[in-house]
């Protein structure tokens, strides 16, 4: 059984890559059909600042478009020895055609990073096809299973194990997978992200808690935009989705941090021959 592991992952990507709203539609209508700037760069060197301070290593899950529009992402996250993963190219569709998966794979390996071992499906969209190409591409491990009950449209798999295990696919072929943190038992998720905003500091706080005492495994989950001030007031775009973004939800995640201090927070790739077994 694990000890004494916490994973914090950041989803490196912008507010328009939300799958909570029509984006297009909200770009076409607001920006002229041009996608805006954002703080993603500000962001995501205040996250690493704050994990600095905390002696926290993080793994932050890149998106390749937005590495390519703001280079200086990758400087930092290389210059403060955090781990850098893959989140795709493009966030724009739930499930992307496994041709272009293909290309989004090879591209972010040649333009943006190379020696990349983890990856994670934009909005969990995964497949077993998928999963064998990245085993083919040297891809030692994935972080995109909620072993949580169905959300219906969403996402969910309460058969699949709550701790790291091997994911075994047909030929031999395996990945290892280090799955969302969910409440066990119960199988309910909320280990950050959109649960740490609208569910609150405590929910989180006590689905990490107890899967640590269950499991002695935990991962905490956050994106850029979720602790910026600068997102935008559309009334098309559903109260929830900004929902306590900004100074509460940092707060929120620094607390989460103070509280799990006596843990160990690593990389996903440095806890990879730690990690064995199964437990549901």
């Amino acid at each position: 059984m694990l000890k004494n592991q916490i994973h914090i992952t950041v989803d490196v990507e912008e507010w328009f890559h939300s799958n909570w709203f029509d984006v297009s539609e909200c770009i076409k209508k607001h920006y002229d059909g041009i996608y805006p700037e954002s703080d993603v760069l500000t962001t995501t060197e205040k996250l690493v600042e704050m994990f600095n301070n905390y002696n926290a290593r993080a793994t932050f899950f890149v998106l390749g478009e937005t590495a390519e529009k703001y280079p200086e992402i990758m400087e930092i996250l290389t210059a403060n020895d955090h781990e850098i993963a893959s989140h795709g190219w493009f966030h724009n569709k739930k499930y992307v055609d496994i041709i272009d998966f293909k290309n989004d794979i090879l591209r972010f390996k040649e333009e943006i990073y190379q020696d990349v071992n983890g990856f994670r499906f934009p909005n969990f969209g995964y497949s077993t096809e998928k999963f064998k190409f990245l085993i083919k591409n040297g891809f030692k491990y994935d972080s995109s299973i909620v072993p949580c009950l169905k959300i219906p449209g969403w996402y969910g798999n309460s058969k699949a194990p709550i701790i790291p295990y091997d994911l075994n696919l047909d030929g031999g072929m395996a990945i290892k997978e280090f799955p969302m943190t969910v409440l066990p038992y119960l199988r309910l998720p909320g280990a950050g992200g959109w649960f740490l905003r609208n569910a609150g500091y405590h929910w989180t706080k006590n689905v990490v808690k107890f899967s640590l005492k269950r499991t002695g495994y935990g991962m905490i989950y956050i994106h850029p935009w979720e602790i910026s001030d600068s997102n935008p007031c559309i009334k098309d775009i559903q109260f929830h989705v900004f929902r306590n973004t900004g100074q509460k939800t940092f707060e929120n995640l620094e607390r989460l941090i103070k509280t799990f201090s006596e843990y160990n927070f690593s990389t996903i790739s440095d806890s990879l021959s730690l990690n064995s077994g199964n437990a549901k």
